[in-house]
């Protein structure tokens, strides 16, 4: 963040309209290619990204994408107390052939270290090299146990607050106020709180994840692991980020497979996921009910595409380069692994909203910051 004192460019505060704010055009992390409705989902091949507002960034190579429906896949893998029962799903289409892979950190430690937090901008039109971006993953490793993780974090929108964000009334055109809370928690000036339910969560994620890569192996028929993530930034949007719990990555050729995020519901914690379906109507997951023809002996879940975890998950795609990711929800009772995919069009208009967010409501906001700030004599 610049420390010296400057002033809000025009028409980058919020102002008041009457008129629904018109969205800017979303554009997406290099590695992703959005086709017309039915053609084929192609990667595209890589290279590096470079610095600069104007200069253009080549795309990486990404994973395949996972064989499967669209976005809120069901899921067929699903454990139940102490017997492990998995399903695989099944597709017409072969999956494609993976190409992206592991980068050691001999190679990321072979140059120069990652800039600090503060020397990188984060205006709406800076391109990160890519090179930078693998520094700062690895530098954020354990995540909420790094200082680094948190250093980083500030100031951008992270895939945590990104529906509450596109949902809000300022980028949909109903006020003009941001939320204090929202900008408070991408600035860092909100005071972290630990609630009962997060620390369930963060007790269970290790143990949730051993068992899912148990289970993936079981399920695909190969030797996969689950490896240690830290804080992506997206390369084009250096304002945004995301930190997946997890990247489920072949153990013998290091390619990336899938994206993994964790859930441990408090609330239903001594529940099975079919009854938390059942009972609870806000519950993230719905059950796709089978016809009297063809019943289902093990429950079908899906992830709603209206829940706030779907539109996490949106995010952590685009923003990784990935096309598909596992949503694993644990109880004592049951553990649902559900596939989800990446959902162009509904990020295309959720990116739009976050980067107006951003626009009008955290630039101004860190200019006032460093407009208030005095340096010492």
């Amino acid at each position: 963040m610049n420390k010296n004192k400057s002033s809000p460019r025009a028409g980058e505060t919020a102002t008041a309209t009457s008129q629904k704010p018109i969205l800017p055009k979303a554009r997406y992390h290099p590695s992703i290619k959005c086709n017309k409705p039915g053609d084929a989902v192609l990667p595209q091949t890589s290279n590096t990204l470079e610095t600069g507002p104007k200069r253009r960034s080549k795309a990486r190579e990404v994973p395949p994408l996972q064989p499967g429906s669209q976005c809120g896949d069901t899921s067929r893998q699903v454990d139940k107390g102490p017997v492990s029962r998995v399903q695989t799903k099944t597709s017409p289409k072969p999956p494609q052939k993976s190409v992206r892979k592991e980068t050691s950190d001999s190679e990321l430690n072979s140059n120069k270290g990652p800039p600090s937090p503060e020397q990188v901008p984060l205006g709406v039109d800076i391109v990160l090299d890519r090179h930078v971006i693998e520094q700062v993953e690895v530098l954020t490793r354990g995540q909420r146990e790094n200082q680094d993780w948190f250093s980083w974090r500030k100031n951008r929108i992270t895939a945590s607050l990104a529906h509450q964000i596109a949902h809000c009334r300022l980028v949909n055109g109903k006020s003009t106020t941001p939320p204090s809370s929202y900008l408070a928690a991408i600035t860092g000036d909100r005071r972290h709180v630990q609630t009962r339910a997060m620390s369930w969560g963060i007790n269970m994620e290790s143990k949730v994840i051993h068992k899912y890569q148990k289970l993936k192996t079981l399920a695909l028929g190969r030797p996969v692991m689950v490896r240690d993530c830290g804080l992506f930034i997206d390369a084009q949007r250096p304002w945004l980020a995301a930190s997946p719990d997890g990247i489920l990555v072949d153990s013998r050729t290091g390619e990336w497979l899938l994206g993994l995020e964790v859930k441990c519901p408090y609330k239903h914690r001594h529940s099975s996921v079919e009854e938390a379906c059942r009972s609870d109507r806000a519950f993230c997951l719905e059950i796709v009910e089978g016809d009297d023809q063809n019943p289902r002996e093990i429950p079908v879940y899906r992830l709603k595409t209206s829940h706030q975890y779907f539109t996490q998950i949106q995010c952590q795609l685009a923003v990784t380069g990935l096309h598909s990711a596992d949503l694993v929800v644990y109880t004592t009772k049951e553990t649902a692994i559900v596939p989800v995919t990446f959902d162009p069009d509904l990020w295309e208009e959720t990116v739009s909203k976050l980067e107006m967010f951003y626009r009008s409501a955290v630039l101004p906001k860190l200019r006032e910051k460093a407009a208030a700030w005095t340096p010492e004599q």
